[in-house]
C-alpha cells in the first residue's frame, strides 16, 4: 500500500483534494496526509496539483450513476508502489476464490490501516458534500477537462471549429456561474436551492439519452465514457475518438456536431434564470 489513486468527475476535483489534506496516510510517519504524500509521489508538474484522473468508466457498480443517472461520481483506491511492484494495477488474488479475509489480513493490509484510510477519507468527502450550504463542486475543472481532452486528440485535418467554440463558450458561462456564487444570498433558502439544482443538473446535462447506437446504448456520457477499443476504462470524448479511428469524415463531423451540441445544452444549465437570454 503506497499512496491513493482517485478518479473522478472533473467537478469533485478541488474537494477531494481538501478532504485528502485532513485525512492521515496509511502506512507513512504520523502526521502525513494523503495529500502530503501525494504531493511526493503523485502530482501533476505542471499543475502543481495532485494527479486524479478524470472519467471513471465501467469497472464498478459506479457504472449505473456515471452514464445512466448522471451524477458526480468517484473512486479511490490504494496503488502499489510501482518501483517495488512494477506497473501493475491489482494484487494477484483479486477477484478469485481465493481472496478471503485472512488473506488480506496477512498480505495485503495487515493492520488494516489503509482499509481505515479510505474508510476516513470517504468519510470527510461525504462531510464536506453534505455540510455546505453550497455544494463545493468546481464547473470551471470541466472546462480544464475540455481543453485537456482537445489537446490530447489526434486532429489531423478535421474542423474542432464548432467544438472549440462551444468550449470556449462553456469556459465563459462556467467562469460566470462561479462569480455568481460569491454574491448569493446565503439566507435565501430558495437561491441557494435553485444555484445547487443546477450545479447537479450540470453533470446529467452531458448524458446522450440515446447513448452511443444500438450496441452501445447505456454509454450515454458525451465527455466521459468507454471508448469502443476500451470498453472498461473511460475517455474523453469517446465517440469523437472512435469516429477519427474510422477515417470515416462525415462520422467525423456528426459526432462533433453531437459533443458541441450538448456542452452548449450544458452551459445553457449554467445561465442566471433571470438573464438566461444575454
Amino acid at each position: 500500500n503506497y499512496t491513493i489513486h482517485a478518479k473522478a468527475s472533473p467537478m469533485l476535483f478541488d474537494v477531494i483534494v481538501e478532504a485528502s489534506k485532513m485525512v492521515p496516510s496509511a502506512y507513512d510517519p504520523p502526521g502525513q496526509t494523503i495529500y502530503d504524500k501525494w504531493m511526493k509521489v503523485h502530482w501533476n508538474n505542471l499543475t502543481k496539483e495532485p494527479k486524479i484522473q478524470y472519467g471513471l468508466g465501467s469497472a464498478s457498480d459506479y457504472y449505473g450513476f456515471d452514464q445512466l443517472v448522471g451524477s458526480s461520481n468517484f473512486d479511490v483506491v490504494y496503488q502499489f508502489n510501482p518501483t517495488d511492484h512494477g506497473n501493475i494495477s491489482l494484487y494477484p488474488l483479486y477477484h478469485t476464490s481465493y481472496e478471503t479475509f485472512s488473506m488480506v489480513k496477512k498480505f495485503v493490509d495487515p493492520h488494516f490501516a489503509a482499509h481505515r484510510t479510505i474508510g476516513r477519507f470517504v468519510g470527510v468527502l461525504g462531510l464536506f458534500l453534505s455540510e455546505n450550504n453550497i455544494l463545493p463542486l468546481n464547473v470551471t475543472r470541466y472546462t480544464i477537462a475540455l481543453k485537456q481532452i482537445m489537446k490530447n486528440m489526434q486532429q489531423n485535418t478535421t474542423n474542432f471549429q464548432i467544438l472549440r467554440e462551444a468550449i470556449n463558450d462553456f469556459e465563459i458561462a462556467a467562469k460566470d456561474f462561479e462569480i455568481r456564487s460569491k454574491s448569493l444570498n446565503v439566507e435565501n433558502p430558495y437561491e441557494i436551492r435553485a444555484y445547487n439544482d443546477q450545479l447537479l443538473q450540470l453533470e446529467r446535462a452531458f448524458l446522450n439519452p440515446l447513448g452511443r447506437g444500438t450496441d452501445y446504448t447505456d454509454y450515454k456520457h458525451i465527455i466521459y465514457a468507454p471508448a469502443k477499443g476500451d470498453k472498461y476504462d473511460a475517455a474523453g470524448l469517446p465517440t469523437i475518438g472512435d469516429a477519427l479511428a474510422t477515417g470515416n469524415q462525415i462520422e467525423i463531423d456528426k459526432e462533433i456536431a453531437i459533443a458541441a451540441y450538448f456542452i452548449r445544452g450544458a452551459l445553457s444549465i449554467l445561465k442566471q434564470f433571470d438573464k438566461f437570454i444575454s
